[in-house]
């Protein structure tokens, strides 16, 4: 009897490149529908172009701002020394040592910092997200050394921003603290993001919206329009709560996680707030009438440590939530309440601007100082004058009838 040999089929061999240490940028067009060109290898066209590279496993596109083919491959050229530049550590125009340091890396390490520390992980997420756009922004200029950036394109980019000058000058910042990141872990000598030179000027059409009493009761009755997911409950305590921040000037945050103790009765009969800002840990000391204090009561919980919420959540995301959801109810309402200014333009009033901008406008009807009214809403005197500073001019009315009474009262002959 023969012995039977079972022939075992070898393997199949697989190919595997070997990763470029230096990165290949090649040129592709983004062809538009009335060119003649399909291909995105394809070139010679007036089609927005585009550089095409891989690098740590992932496919890279980034705009060449220029639909000239012979640019493109200028740029591409210019990306390719760079990453050979930093492959061979080959020193930058500005070193701290004989290295030079991709940009990209040092953005990923910033983040990996971040979230290592004791950071909230929305903010390391919004960190990473402005960091990436701003590296990007680095690539289409040619840019990937971090000695080879230059205060000139940084203040490029920062030219190019767009939206609120809140947002904007915020953004400004994540880029400063990045650089000096750098500085601070020698990987550059001198910061290109020159704070000074960044500045962010605030708007100076923008201005704090603010009810009156009128436009608040207008709010405040239009609650049984929101139907749906909205019942009586959550009604009542959405009126609650717009009350207590109407009253004592809260932002929504620490109105909604409010707790019950920190209402003290006093002697008068009348409430003695103390709580510490969820922003700023700043003090807020308020004060609200029984009157008040009993409205606010009125739809809250009857029990527990909060008046608005069955406990507080211990993650960050699950209290954001929370309070989104608080906001959206009052924006909602404000949409079905359709409040208009003294032009008949609809007032889109945000919790903001029944609650703190309110209080802060009849504080200041009432010829309170400024730093009064920081006092109460747990801010500083030269943020409220800052903030509000506009509505100062309210005052003019009864200024200017004072000093008519005060002529008439007071006749001169000459």
């Amino acid at each position: 009897m023969e012995n039977s040999v079972t022939a075992v089929e070898a393997p199949p061999v697989v190919i595997r490149r070997k990763r470029r240490e230096v990165p290949r940028v090649k040129v592709y067009s983004r062809h538009t529908s009335l060119c003649k060109l399909t291909k995105d290898t394809k070139t010679a066209c007036n089609c927005p172009k585009s550089l095409v590279f891989w690098r740590d496993g992932k496919l890279h596109r980034v705009s060449a701002e220029t639909n000239d083919r012979h640019a493109a491959e200028q740029k591409a050229r210019e990306l390719e020394n760079n990453f050979a530049a930093a492959a061979k550590g080959e020193p930058t125009t500005s070193p701290i040592k004989s290295e030079s340091f991709l940009i990209g890396d040092l953005v990923a390490a910033f983040v990996a910092k971040k979230n290592g520390d004791d950071v909230k992980k929305a903010t390391v997420r919004q960190w990473k997200f402005e960091l990436t756009n701003f590296a990007q922004f680095l690539q289409r200029r040619g840019l990937i050394n971090i000695g080879d950036v230059r205060p000139d394109d940084v203040q490029a980019w920062r030219d190019g921003l767009e939206g609120a000058a809140a947002g904007r000058r915020k953004r400004v910042l994540f880029i400063v603290a990045f650089f000096q990141y750098c500085v601070d872990f020698n990987k550059l000598a001198k910061s290109p993001a020159i704070k000074s030179q960044l500045k962010v000027k605030r708007s100076a059409t923008q201005a704090p919206k603010a009810l009156d009493n009128t436009q608040f009761s207008t709010l405040l009755a239009a609650l049984p329009l929101l139907n749906g997911r909205t019942d009586d409950a959550d009604r009542a305590k959405l009126k609650s709560l717009a009350i207590l921040m109407r009253m004592s000037g809260l932002a929504l945050k620490d109105a909604v996680c409010v707790e019950r103790d920190i209402f003290e009765r006093m002697p008068n009969g009348k409430f003695r707030m103390y709580l510490r800002r969820a922003k700023t840990g700043k003090a807020v000391n308020n004060y609200l009438s029984a009157e008040t204090m009993a409205a606010v009561l009125k739809g809250a919980n009857t029990s527990g440590r909060y008046l608005f919420i069955p406990a507080l959540p211990t993650a960050e995301n699950e209290v954001k939530n929370l309070v989104e959801w608080f906001g959206g109810r009052f924006a909602k309402l404000a949409e079905q309440a359709d409040i208009t200014d003294e032009n008949g333009e609809q007032i889109k009033a945000g919790s903001h601007s029944f609650g703190r901008h309110s209080f802060v406008l009849m504080c200041l009807n009432a010829d309170m100082p400024t730093h009064d009214i920081a006092t109460l809403i747990g801010d500083t005197p030269s943020v409220v004058e800052q903030h509000y500073s506009t509505w100062i001019a309210s005052r003019a009315a009864r200024l200017e009838q004072r000093m008519m009474s005060v002529i008439d009262s007071n006749p001169c002959q000459w």
